[in-house]
Order: C-alpha cells, then sequence, then structure tokens
C-alpha cells in the first residue's frame, strides 16, 4: 500500500559551510574543479556540485517532496520544524562529521520524523549508522524509495532539471544540463567505491539513445540556448548499443552541434573512433590513467598515446585522473609516471592516492593484512588526499607531500588548464572544417569561435606564469591567427579588460570570498 498523500518527505544534501575550520578535510569541498585545478590559482575554474541525486529521487517519487541544498544548520532546523514525516540526508564517508549534527537536530525538534541515510556514506557498517538511522538507503534511490513508501517501481525514470553554471576569472561559462544516464561500472576496480556501491552493475537510467535525447530535447525546451551538457554516467561508453543508438539519434536530430562531458576508460572508448566521439557531441572526456602496472581491466585496448592524440586532434579535451600509493611505487617510480603522463598532453588532471574505501575490495585486503594506520578510524579523512595505510615504500607525510607537488608541477609543465582545452579546440577546427557532414562542420566553427577567446586571455595571463609557458602560450596565439585571422577591435578592446578579472579572481582566493555554495530549495508536489 502506497504511503498516504498527507505524508511529507524532506531530502537534503549536509550543511554549509566547508572548509579546514569546520572540520573538514582538505578535499572536502562543494566545488567540483576543486580536486583537479586548485593548484591553478586564477587560471582554475569554479563550479558548485550540487547534490543532484536528491532530487533524481524526488522527481520520481509520489509522495510530496522537498529538497534542499547546503542549507546552513540554522536553515536545517527550521526547515524540520515544519514537521516531515521522512527526513533523508545524502553524505560520504568524508561528511560524516557533517551528517551527524543534521540527525541530532531531527531528534532533538522532530523525533517523530524516520530518518533516512543515503549515498555513499552509506557503505559504512551498520553497526555504526543505526544509531543514526531508521533505514539507510544503499544501491540505487529511486528504487529503494519506492519500495520504503510503497509506490510502485514500474514507473520509467523522467529526468530531473538540474542545471548549474561554472565560473572562471569572474566570468560565467555557459550553463550545463545534467542528463543521469547510468550509474555503477562492471569493471570494479578494487578502490572504486561508485562500482562496488551498486555491486560492479551498470544501471541504465536511461535505457536507449533516444531518451539521452528526448532528456536533452527537455531540457532545451526550458533553456532553448543551452547547448553543454554533462552526461552523468560512470562509464557511458561501455554500452555500445545504447552510445550508437545514440550517436545514431544525434544525427537524426535537429539540434545544433552540442557540448558533452562524459565519463569513459580506455576499453570501452576503444570501441568508437574519435570522429563517432566528436559527432556525438563530446568535448571533454574523464579517463582513468591511473598506474601504468596497476592492470586494471579497464586499461586494456588502444594505448594511452594513441588515443589522447587522436582524441584531442579531434578538438576532444581529456581530464586524466593518476593515482598514488599502489604497492609497486616508489617515489621514483610515481614521477616516472607522472612523467609518462605529462607526455600524454591532457587537458585537466586529478592526482589521488589509492584510498582504501568501506566496502571496496581493497580495504578489505589491506584489512585482513593487517596495514592500516590508526587514522583510518577518521573517515572525516577519506578525501582522497590521505594515506590510511601502511605503505611498502612511502611513509603517510611523504605520500602527501608527493601528491601536492604533482599538482604544481603539472601546472609548472603545463600551464592553465583553460589554454589547454582552447588549444585543443583549435586542433579540432582545423581537422574538421571540411569535415563530409554540415553538422561536424558547424561543430568546427564553434571550435573556432572558442580558440579565438585565447587571444583575449593570453596577454594578461602572460604576467602571472613563467617563461617556458609564456613561449608555449606565444606560439599558440600565433597558430590561431594563421588559422582564424588576426585579433578584431572587439577582441583588443575585450583583451585590456582581462588584468582585473584575473586580479579579482586571484583575490577572492586569497581571502576565502564567495567560497561557499548557495543554499537552493525545491518542492515536489507540495
Amino acid at each position: 500500500m502506497a504511503v498516504s498523500a498527507s505524508k511529507r518527505l524532506l531530502l537534503s544534501s549536509v550543511c554549509r559551510p566547508f572548509g579546514a575550520k569546520h572540520g573538514d578535510s582538505f578535499n572536502v569541498t562543494c566545488d567540483g574543479a576543486h580536486q583537479l585545478m586548485w593548484a591553478q590559482g586564477p587560471f582554475r575554474t569554479f563550479t558548485t556540485t550540487n547534490q543532484w541525486g536528491i532530487d533524481l529521487i524526488a522527481e520520481n517519487i509520489e509522495i510530496p517532496t522537498t529538497t534542499l541544498h547546503y542549507p546552513t544548520l540554522a536553515q536545517w532546523r527550521r526547515e524540520i520544524k515544519r514537521g516531515y514525516d521522512f527526513i533523508g540526508i545524502a553524505f560520504v564517508h568524508a561528511t560524516r562529521h557533517k551528517m551527524i549534527p543534521m540527525v541530532e537536530a531531527v531528534r532533538k525538534y522532530t523525533p517523530q520524523s524516520k530518518i533516512i541515510l543515503g549515498g555513499y556514506g552509506a557503505a559504512f557498517p551498520d553497526h555504526e549508522l543505526n544509531q543514526y538511522a531508521d533505514y539507510i538507503c544503499r544501491g540505487e534511490g529511486i528504487e529503494f524509495m519506492r519500495r520504503l513508501l510503497g509506490e510502485s517501481a514500474e514507473r520509467p525514470i523522467v529526468q530531473p532539471t538540474i542545471v548549474s553554471r561554472s565560473h572562471i576569472m569572474a566570468l560565467p561559462l555557459p550553463r550545463e544540463g545534467y542528463i543521469f544516464g547510468g550509474l555503477g561500472c562492471p569493471f570494479g576496480c578494487d578502490f572504486c567505491a561508485t562500482s562496488h556501491y551498486f555491486d560492479r552493475r551498470h544501471i541504465l537510467l536511461l535505457p536507449d539513445g533516444k531518451s539521452i535525447i528526448d532528456s536533452i530535447k527537455r531540457l532545451r525546451k526550458l533553456y532553448p540556448r543551452m547547448t553543454k551538457f554533462y552526461l552523468c554516467d560512470e562509464d557511458f561508453f561501455v554500452n555500445r548499443k545504447r552510445a550508437m543508438q545514440f550517436l545514431e539519434e544525434i544525427r537524426k536530430s535537429d539540434l545544433p552541434p552540442i557540448s558533452m562531458m562524459g565519463y569513459g576508460s580506455v576499453k570501452s572508448l576503444s570501441q568508437f573512433s574519435a570522429a563517432e566521439l566528436t559527432e556525438m557531441g563530446f568535448d571533454l572526456l574523464w579517463i582513468g590513467f591511473e598506474g601504468k602496472r596497476a592492470e586494471f581491466k579497464k586499461m586494456e585496448g588502444r594505448s594511452f598515446a594513441k588515443l589522447f592524440t587522436d582524441l584531442r586532434n579531434h578538438g576532444i579535451s581529456i581530464i586524466a585522473s593518476m593515482i598514488i600509493g599502489f604497492d609497486y611505487q616508489t617515489p621514483e617510480i610515481i614521477e616516472e609516471e607522472f612523467r609518462e603522463l605529462m607526455v600524454l598532453k591532457p587537458s585537466v588532471c586529478q592526482f589521488l592516492i589509492y584510498g582504501p574505501a568501506y566496502g571496496t575490495p581493497l580495504y578489505n585486503r589491506l584489512k585482513k593484512e593487517g596495514r592500516f594506520l590508526p587514522t583510518i578510524d577518521i573517515p572525516e579523512r577519506w578525501d582522497g588526499f590521505w594515506l590510511g595505510f601502511r605503505h611498502p615504500h612511502i611513509d603517510e607525510k611523504e605520500m602527501s607531500r608527493i601528491q601536492m607537488g604533482l599538482y604544481h608541477k603539472e601546472f609548472a609543465i603545463m600551464g592553465p588548464s583553460v589554454f589547454r582545452i582552447l588549444e585543443n579546440q583549435l586542433k579540432g577546427y582545423v581537422t574538421l572544417r571540411d569535415h563530409a557532414s554540415a553538422r561536424v562542420r558547424a561543430k568546427a566553427q564553434v571550435y573556432k569561435d572558442r580558440a579565438r577567446k585565447a587571444l583575449i586571455l593570453i596577454p594578461a595571463s602572460k604576467r602571472y606564469l613563467h617563461h617556458e609557458i609564456n613561449a608555449w602560450l606565444d606560439d599558440l596565439r600565433k597558430r590561431i591567427i594563421s588559422e582564424t585571422g588576426d585579433m578584431t577591435a572587439r577582441e583588443h578592446l575585450l583583451s585590456k579588460l582581462v588584468p582585473l578579472l584575473i586580479k579579482s579572481a586571484d583575490i577572492k582566493l586569497r581571502f576565502n570570498m564567495g567560497m561557499q555554495p548557495r543554499f537552493t530549495r525545491r518542492s515536489y508536489r507540495m
């Protein structure tokens, strides 16, 4: 029997503010770009990453529901006093300390409410969570909530309207719509909390290519100028049939050139040509480089060198994630693998420490081997910037020092990610401008227009960078002019404003201004 319509549900992220002085580890933040570009200073982007799962659930159940993103504890107390029958909190391992006072507030001010804990933090064992929760949501949240509330599980999944906007140098970038394609990954790398949270299943929220296109079109009805989309799917390209259906639907559609960001492994991406990925609309792909000797199944297929080069030549930029802390790694081997990654010229990099997240095979193996450090009992530190076990060659402090150093060296060697991306888009323009497909030629023109933005940014940026990076930027500027023409009067004028924008971004970073997320509240069927 379904829960009465008079019942109400509240779903929330953890509370802000974030930061070390609030008990948070280095990588606990609402800013999705922090773990990628924190060392790039005023050249980094800022993106508020909402707890989108709660809105996905709210859109797909029948009970009247309110969702909160990043309330303060005071706002949380006011909201729960409105009276809810069920209250759900989404958290991860490293934000458990933020979840606890929220539960305490519910127990104090509205003890009749049933508390539901979810998110990847729900991987903690029952004996740790039962003291805080009446129900623990593990696995796919829509199915769990429908079952808990006695609702039908047969209805198709409806996409919520989730839109974000990134900023760089205080300038807003185009709006980006979220498309929720799937959850989980079948490869099951031993460290991967998300893969094992869903029992190594690839759960399709959007089952075919048409459903993905329909979700894009739905967002474009609300935001007609939107062409940028973030495809949430642990490895979209694992399911070749669905990806090829998506390509065929794109070819049949009247959509303008779109820009997609997604996740893929070498193994899954090797099933497609760079030209096919370009036609799908992908501009940015997140790929695990991990470690050269890691030997994960997802790393099989084309060589990293061939894949990365082909993608970049088609205008597709790459976020490459590298792991340090494998047992075989010494400081020298880490440096060797880092240099190999730099040769691949990724646009953005992530360097995380091999972390034993609860519920993963890595956690179970290290526990069995008796290798945990005392810090394993401090889940607030489970943020990818901490070594929780005894390593054969590197101690805890040295591992953190190496990790931080990699971010700084990457920036010193490769320069700002924004220019790496614009350089790739210049390559894409040159490769695709004479393509047989009118859609792809139109995408080439988009790349051309974006690449020219480097002409505006380069003069002022050089004051903040060393001579080797400046020499590369001078060469990039010459190549852009050679392929697309001289700077216009308008571009010269705009370039005069860039020093103020960089200075403003630098000041905000130095004094931690505007770094906290905004509070948002949404109602469904209320």
